[in-house]
């Protein structure tokens, strides 16, 4: 966990230098070029019109002095007044006030629409203990209890359900998690998978309607292939499981401790399909 809010705080400080340093390295002076060009082509405008009123003789010496330094006076304000004072104030505090709620806001969204898998596993040192799944698990479901929408968190809680060997409850959660998400290949496979397993291995129509539609959405996922090919192995379908597993395995790379289990099981489904029929050897599985 301590290296989680390590990263935090070094994004944190990377954000506020974006929102605050062009902010409090403007400078002071600093007004649309635009709007100067204009103001001094009116004071330019208001001084020859001065001149030739003087000239006509309406104006004597003193009020064109002093109409010269009432269009400087004008001319001063227009540059140093309201923009000014908004680029120090207000154009300095908007971004100071944002930058300084950013990580509470951060927070609080963070802890209702965040990665529930970093949040509790983190702080679970090896997390593989009987004790550290229970704990997990206790959290989660207090978790989805107040927060029963997220769908990474029944996923999260499923899968602490298989390490139980809880797969009714796997197989519930996984259903949940599903439907949130739009029904994904990778938790129609999950589901299907705790599933099969709580109803101690044994086909059902419902089994195969989750794993179609899995394989329909992605065709190489795994969970959704390997069930396949089990199946059809069992059944004596040893073609049909040779290639399943022949797709499932080239999804794996080469150093997957699983993938030459997966290997010798193709091996042995294609040699008892070349061969008469006979009671199948068991499975690698």
């Amino acid at each position: 966990m301590i290296p989680f809010w390590i990263y935090a705080g070094l994004l944190f400080a990377a954000a506020l230098a974006f929102l605050l340093v062009p902010q409090l390295c403007r400078s002071r002076g600093r007004v649309d070029p635009n709007r100067t060009r204009l103001n001094v082509g009116l004071y330019r405008e208001t001084l020859r019109d001065l001149e030739t009123q003087h000239d006509a003789g309406t104006l004597d010496t003193v009020q064109l002095e002093a109409q010269r330094v009432e269009a400087a006076r004008k001319l001063l304000d227009d540059a140093q007044g309201p923009e000014h004072t908004a680029g120090t104030s207000l154009g300095r505090a908007v971004p100071l006030v944002a930058a300084l709620s950013t990580p509470l806001l951060a927070l609080v969204l963070y802890l209702h629409w965040g990665s529930l898998d970093q949040l509790m596993l983190a702080s679970q040192p090896g997390g593989h203990s009987a004790q550290s799944i229970e704990k997990v698990t206790m959290r989660l479901e207090a978790l989805l209890a107040a927060r029963p929408e997220s769908s990474e968190g029944w996923s999260l809680l499923g899968r602490a359900y298989m390490e139980q060997q809880r797969m009714a409850d796997a197989a519930r959660a996984f259903e949940r998690a599903a439907n949130l998400a739009g029904r994904p290949a990778e938790l129609l496979g999950q589901w299907a998978d705790a599933l099969y397993l709580a109803d101690g291995r044994q086909w059902t129509p419902q089994l195969q309607a989750l794993v179609d539609e899995a394989l329909a959405s992605n065709p190489q996922e795994a969970l959704s292939l390997g069930l396949a090919g089990t199946t059809a192995f069992r059944a004596g379908r040893y073609a049909e499981a040779a290639v399943y597993w022949e797709r499932l395995a080239a999804t794996l790379p080469e150093g997957d401790s699983s993938r030459a289990a997966i290997v010798d099981n193709i091996a042995r489904a294609r040699e008892l399909d070349r061969a008469p029929p006979a009671t199948g050897t068991p499975l690698s599985r």
